[in-house]
């Protein structure tokens, strides 16, 4: 299989390398070029974390074909995106063999205080022996080149042209603007890095002027130490998806200075700013690069320059109309035959065929398609053998920790293997799901002291590591065990997960130093999460998804099939009472009490049990019993349900849309269910009965059974929008497993071919 080209990069990285990544996906599909993208997973300086989402959604959009390393493939160029992504050699080879490896510089070798940013020299030597043929390196602009001019003969093979950053103008179009009369607005869009910023306060209200006539608006946050700096003129926005283009066309300058201590190597923001036809001022430095498409002047000159802007209309339309013709003359993806055209020629290739169509190259028309090379038509989504993770299921007091691992398993893609390994005793649902499923029982439930259990686990999980042999292990539970810890210790090669929940306790302990064992913590989400106030609230480094289900709301059974499946009347309104196992909660009188006054209201009431509680202990005549798993698929059967606030039925019942009383397990050693349930009934969605609250049993069910009651909760739940966390948990997961780890010391690494 042979690529035109491929893009070694990190997708994790936000920013200019990112949009510029991008920016060539999309570019590669327009002129269906044959276009492999290479994830790879550099150095580990911030908590690994998932693709960044705009790029994620890109590589799914422009059909490019995700390579893992493992598949026989050629291409003509490698371009390596970022030189720090490649200062370590990846744990496992790459198969791919290119003719030519470009590392494209998006980051400068020095800061301004001429401060090393990598080692250039290990990258130009990770490269060569990565994929065992010669490296060139690329400036995005003439910042970096000069850099590389600076250290004379240490300087290693350069391109004979800068590879500039491409932006695509449509993305950015506007309508023609005119000079602001009144309120000037101007500002930027940016991360919140310091070195992006003004290295003083006089400098910052230089560049943007604290006075009535102007708005600053920004767009990604502001660092904390130039926040007390900030006039009182300032609004300040976070980046949501797709939304820098509005911005953009909101403001009537775009002024960007940085500090002393930094230098941009291309500065992509400023691209865009100009390709929607901002007036756009910056520092002089940049005039090389961005030439007349900008105006340049001192810092504290901006005000001036911007006043006599504003002063003559027809040259801030001259000068806006300038910016947007400097993005397409010099970076926009329209221009992507005639830069491709020139890069092969600066590396002395012979130019693929698309490329040899002169017409092509020189009109901008579409060109052809290769015969050699795959094409975006039918490249397929990933080559490669399939991989298999080891899902690890702690015991748990119910269902929950394996019914999120069973969301995210049926949610994975076809090429990954999921495969329980657990000691919960829900084993056999995930079985009947048609789960693999290897079972190992809890200390507790084999009588044998925790020390000696956990030694036994470690040799099982082990054994089933070498017997599986999957790529990554996500484990599900409150703690990690010894048992656990000790073979992620000593199994460095394989990519470790914890799905760790939320919401803990303020009394519970907390150890932060036992997410460093795993390459990925994954949170799913509370619908109470404004409320967490415990110790994993403000903790770094999770990736945070909405909340995880098994089954998506409304995609149940309908009401008759639903009735029919738990034993019901469709036609009469259904009362259902699931209180879980009990196992570590003893709810006294509470379900007797709420049994006896639903025998004596005209409802139809089915108790559903719960697969590991024990045999209940009483019998009431009226009641139907039932045992259904999952209990969300017969969700429009039920009218009105009275569950615990356990993370499974708590929001399966509020997503789901089902009125719900919620009676909280409040054993000390669970999540604060109690705080969810309280939290329902503020927000108008559920109502909240504690065990110990046996003298409001009537009244709440005179609440929960009024029209009143059921219409709001309807109303209210009708409000909500949902995305099924475990879609993008398996997502995180299918990131880490097919991406190349280069964030890892290679001594830890078991050879793999």
């Amino acid at each position: 299989m042979h690529f035109d080209v491929v893009h070694a990069a990190d997708p994790r990285f936000l920013g200019g390398t990112s949009s510029a990544l991008r920016a060539e996906l999309k570019a590669a599909r327009q002129w269906e070029v044959s276009c492999g993208l290479l994830p790879i997973l550099g150095q580990r300086t911030r908590d690994l974390g998932v693709f960044d989402s705009r790029t994620a959604t890109t590589i799914e959009q422009s059909n490019t074909v995700w390579l893992t390393g493992s598949e026989e493939a050629t291409c003509d160029i490698l371009l390596a995106h970022h030189p720090a992504v490649f200062e370590r050699m990846p744990s496992s080879p790459v198969r791919l063999r290119p003719r030519r490896v470009v590392c494209v510089v998006h980051h400068p070798l020095f800061d301004g205080n001429r401060v090393p940013q990598y080692d250039l020299t290990v990258v130009g030597r990770v490269l060569d022996r990565l994929f065992g043929v010669p490296v060139a390196f690329a400036p995005v602009g003439p910042k970096v080149r000069s850099q590389f001019n600076s250290i004379g003969t240490e300087s290693p093979p350069l391109l004979r042209h800068d590879l500039y950053n491409m932006v695509d103008a449509a993305e950015w179009a506007s309508p023609e603007r005119s000079a602001p009369a009144g309120i000037v607005n101007l500002g930027r869009h940016t991360r919140g890095d310091p070195a992006k910023w003004p290295s003083s306060a006089d400098d910052l209200r230089a560049a943007y002027p604290d006075a009535p006539n102007f708005a600053i608006n920004v767009l990604g946050g502001v660092p904390e130490p130039i926040q007390p700096w900030i006039g009182s003129n300032w609004q300040i926005s976070p980046f949501a998806q797709n939304s820098v283009p509005d911005f953009l066309r909101r403001l009537d300058f775009y002024v960007y200075f940085h500090s002393r201590q930094w230098v941009e190597a291309f500065g992509v923001c400023i691209a865009e700013a100009m390709a929607s036809g901002l007036v756009t001022v910056l520092d002089p430095s940049f005039e090389s690069l961005f030439e007349d498409g900008a105006v340049y002047c001192n810092i504290a000159e901006t005000r001036s320059v911007i006043e006599r802007l504003i002063a003559s209309p027809s040259t801030y339309l001259q000068q806006s109309n300038a910016a947007k013709e400097l993005v397409r003359r010099k970076f926009a993806i329209d221009r992507y035959p005639q830069r491709m055209a020139r890069l092969y020629d600066d590396l002395e290739l012979r130019r693929a065929s698309w490329l040899e169509n002169s017409r092509t190259v020189g009109s901008g028309c579409s060109p052809g398609k290769t015969a050699e090379s795959v094409t975006p038509e039918s490249a397929p989504r990933r080559i490669g053998k399939k991989r298999r993770v080891l899902l690890v299921a702690t015991n748990g007091i119910g269902l929950g920790h394996i019914t999120r691992l069973m969301a995210i398993a049926e949610r994975l893609p076809d090429d990954i293997d999921p495969i329980f390994f657990t000691r919960s005793a829900g084993s056999a649902l995930a079985h009947a799901r048609g789960h693999a499923v290897d079972y190992t029982p809890s200390g507790l439930a084999i009588g044998v002291t925790d020390e000696s259990w956990n030694r036994a686990y470690a040799q099982e999980l082990v054994t089933a590591v070498e017997a599986f042999d999957p790529s990554a292990v996500v484990f599900d539970g409150n703690r990690p065990f010894p048992g656990l810890i000790a073979v992620a210790e000593c199994r460095r090669d394989l990519a470790w997960i914890w799905i760790r929940r939320a919401l803990w306790r303020l009394s519970h302990n907390f150890e932060p130093g036992v997410q460093d064992i795993f390459d990925m913590v994954i949170e799913p989400g509370e619908f109470a999460h404004d409320e967490d106030h415990g110790p994993t609230r403000d903790m770094p480094g999770a990736v945070a998804v909405p909340p995880v289900l098994l089954l998506d709301p409304g995609s149940g059974l309908p009401r008759r099939a639903a009735a029919a499946k738990l034993g019901v009347n469709p036609d009469r309104f259904t009362v259902a009472v699931q209180l879980g196992s009990q196992r570590n909660f003893d709810l006294e009188d509470l379900p007797s009490l709420i049994f006896a006054d639903l025998a004596r209201r005209n409802v139809q009431t089915v108790q559903v049990l719960n697969p590991l509680a024990p045999p209940p202990k009483q019998e009431w005549p009226s009641v139907l019993r039932t045992s259904v798993y999952p209990l969300a698929e017969c969700a429009s059967a039920i009218d009105l349900l009275i569950t615990t606030a356990g993370y499974n039925s708590f929001h399966e019942s509020i997503l789901g849309g089902i009125p719900s009383i919620f009676v909280p397990n409040q054993a000390p050693e669970m999540d604060d269910q109690h705080l969810r349930a309280v939290y329902a009934q503020t927000a108008g969605l559920g109502l909240c009965l504690r065990y110990s609250e046996s003298d409001r049993v009537a009244t709440t069910l005179d609440l929960a059974l009024s029209d009143a009651f059921r219409t709001e909760v309807h109303r209210r739940l009708g409000r909500l929008n949902f995305v099924n966390g475990a879609a993008m948990a398996a997502k995180a997961v299918e990131q880490l497993v097919f991406s190349i780890r280069a964030d890892r010391p290679l001594h830890a690494a078991i050879a793999r071919m």
